[in-house]
């Protein structure tokens, strides 16, 4: 069991926000809260394990809280970053929340308190504007690119700082290793060996090639959460920046826009049409923006399609093995199955032709 909220701020800065806690939901990697003061001021408390929240059996060591400390004082300009981090070119309406302190010893961090918003997957399912997302997504796609064009240019200055082997083993092991066996254990795939095979090829081949740069390590709907009101997107959950190859943040955030659209239009089909618009949203104000740091352009861009369409088809096939996105609702599907349902067809569908690396992938966009 984590500790009690009150107990890991009792000695700081923050020794009076003890009036109520809210435990928050949408990550699935530390214990989160949000714990309030008698006037009413809010921060959120972090606190990490030596495992996932969500699985014990899942071991992730608490070093991930220094690469998320390190990450928002890239960002917010604080400590021994603060001269590096001038130079990351910041997107305007997107925000990063300030690291109000860190314990590395417990370890936990406190947060600014970026407001109560819905969540960004129940959001885009749930009625949200077709330009809300667009702009949403083209957020997100101009500050990922800032974040590589940046990172290209002062690799060497950042490894030292970023080198995240944690988060690498992690990845690693879920989505190449957990997916692979999954695969050779899936009989809908009747080439289910070849499939296992060119993932355990993609993990080697990333491993050894391509042009590294920073990446925020972890874009999915669980790390955003838009602001309605004020149009401001903010960017959360730090722990997984590291040193890598672009498919890490374009691949993986196209690898959830898809299926969201997938979810909130019954009548799509991504093996029809596989580029909504807020994918192309996301990926045109990627590459429109990248056009600002040539030399990283032309450095990433290399293998940053195949890499993006393969690592796509794999997160794709181990979500719906996994029993992930469903949207006719199936009641007899179990949490941890794979979809058995007409969703899982349509989606293992794709997930395939993506895994084969088809010529007319939809990251042709960035090129």
């Amino acid at each position: 069991m984590p500790p009690c909220p009150f107990d890991l701020v009792r000695d700081t800065p923050f020794g009076s926000y003890t009036a109520s806690a809210e435990r928050l939901t949408g990550g699935m990697v530390n214990y989160v809260w949000r714990v309030a003061n008698t006037s009413g001021d809010t921060v959120i408390v972090k606190y990490a394990e030596d495992a996932i929240a969500t699985d014990a059996d899942i071991k992730f060591s608490v070093e991930r809280m220094d690469f998320e400390a390190r990450g928002l004082s890239l960002f917010n300009l604080q400590g021994q970053l603060t001269s590096l981090g001038r130079d990351l070119v910041t997107t305007p309406s997107v925000r990063v929340p300030k690291l109000l302190y860190y314990d590395r010893t417990v370890p936990f961090l406190v947060l600014e308190d970026v407001g109560v918003h819905q969540g960004f997957e129940q959001w885009f399912t749930g009625g949200a504007r077709a330009e809300d997302l667009d702009f949403v997504c083209a957020k997100v796609g101009e500050w990922i690119a800032h974040l590589h064009g940046f990172g290209y240019s002062n690799r060497e200055r950042l490894e030292e700082h970023f080198t995240n082997t944690p988060a690498r083993e992690l990845l690693n092991g879920l989505m190449f290793d957990m997916t692979a066996r999954d695969i050779e254990r899936h009989t809908d795939f009747e080439d289910r060996r070849e499939l296992a095979r060119r993932v355990m090829q993609m993990k080697e081949e990333v491993r050894q090639t391509g042009s590294p740069t920073l990446l925020f390590g972890d874009m999915w709907p669980g790390s955003i959460l838009y602001d309605e009101a004020s149009r401001v997107v903010n960017v959360l959950d730090f722990e997984f920046m590291d040193i890598g190859l672009v498919y890490g943040d374009i691949g993986h955030f196209v690898a959830h826009l898809l299926p969201l659209h997938f979810l909130r239009d019954p009548s799509y089909d991504p093996n029809r049409d596989p580029c909504p618009h807020s994918v192309v949203a996301f990926l045109s104000a990627y590459k429109r923006t990248m056009a600002a740091y040539p030399d990283a352009y032309r450095a990433v861009m290399e293998d940053a399609v195949r890499h993006s369409t393969v690592f796509m088809g794999i997160e794709i096939a181990r979500d719906v093995m996994t029993g992930n996105w469903c949207r006719c609702k199936q009641s007899s599907h179990k949490k941890d199955e794979p979809l058995t349902c007409e969703c899982g067809d349509i989606l293992l569908k794709l997930a395939r032709t993506y895994i084969y690396n088809p010529k007319d992938s939809l990251f042709n966009i960035l090129i």
